[in-house]
């Protein structure tokens, strides 16, 4: 009676055991297949295309950073080309002149309008040598502000002073009269290149006063700061995933390590039961005892 007692234990506790393993099994069945389904999501993730919207905000956030950075460009330009003193010209040889008056707008091929942005560049040889036609800046003293100023003229006739010492008589193309003084070839700062009509006027209008500080350095300030906001949630959303796949993974090894030690239980009672002379049945089912024993009885 005791030992039929005896084999009904531990035929539960062999249950018990065998019940323990079926379900670690499971937990790590479920733990391998969870990484598969974060993959499932993530490649499901990667191929939804970006909505048209999207498509179209990016592009308008693009354009407006581009027109933002050649805006910015060409005043910079503007600014270093166009010196302050007016008897100076860039070190580099180009000098980009807004035209303030209309006193060059002609009906000459490269007659320019009030408002125009006149590309010149350094005279050749010191300024000697050009000849009538030629549109060349220099300076000039202005009576209403008592300051000399740059002056964008064409040379209308060459003056002979002596042999060998010449001068250039300058007009604008809507000017009925001549300039009153003679230029000397030294006198002349830089030589037209080209024109581009509106862009003066444009450009005259972001240098003065704080127009410059609202145009261009606000916008770049902001353009900055969105660009760093960009950057930074890059950042964080690649320590996200990365803390991500990292807890995944400890879970994983949890599960694993429980897993482990389930295993280890499992075995220890296994070698217990049968050094006690009892088999366990691999099927769950009651052990039973070694055939010597059953036969002794």
């Amino acid at each position: 009676m005791e030992e039929e007692k005896n084999r009904q234990e531990a035929a539960a506790e062999e249950q018990a055991i065998q019940s323990k393993v079926e379900e670690s099994g499971s937990m790590e069945n479920a733990v391998k297949d969870a990484p598969k389904e974060e993959d499932k999501k993530e490649e499901k993730g990667g191929k939804k295309p970006m909505s048209k919207g999207k498509k179209i905000a990016n592009g308008i956030i693009l354009g407006v950073q581009i027109a933002f950075v050649v805006i910015a460009i060409v005043i910079c330009l503007v600014v270093m080309l166009n010196p302050q003193q007016g008897d100076k010209v860039s070190p580099i040889g180009l000098k980009l002149l807004p035209v303030l008056s209309g006193s060059m707008d002609g009906d000459k091929k490269d007659s320019f309008p009030k408002g125009a942005l006149v590309f010149a560049v350094n005279p050749k040889n010191h300024g000697e040598n050009l000849k009538v036609g030629d549109i060349v800046t220099f300076t000039m003293f202005e009576e209403n502000s008592g300051q000399q100023i740059l002056v964008t003229h064409r040379i209308v006739e060459i003056v002979t002073i002596e042999e060998g010492l010449y001068k250039y008589r300058t007009q604008g193309d809507a000017n009925p009269l001549p300039d009153e003084s003679l230029k000397l070839p030294g006198d002349i700062l830089a030589v037209y290149a080209f024109h581009i009509n509106g862009l003066g006027a444009a450009l005259s209008w972001i240098r003065s006063g704080y127009n410059f500080i609202y145009v261009i350095i606000i916008p770049l300030g902001l353009l900055l700061i969105y660009n760093i906001y960009l950057v930074a949630q890059i950042v964080v959303e690649s320590k996200m995933k990365k803390a991500k796949a990292a807890a995944a993974d400890a879970a994983k090894q949890a599960a694993l390590a429980s897993i482990d030690e389930e295993e280890i239980k499992r075995k220890a009672i296994e070698e217990y039961l049968k050094s006690q002379g009892i088999t366990p049945n691999a099927e769950g089912g009651a052990p039973s005892e070694e055939k010597g024993e059953e036969k002794k009885e």
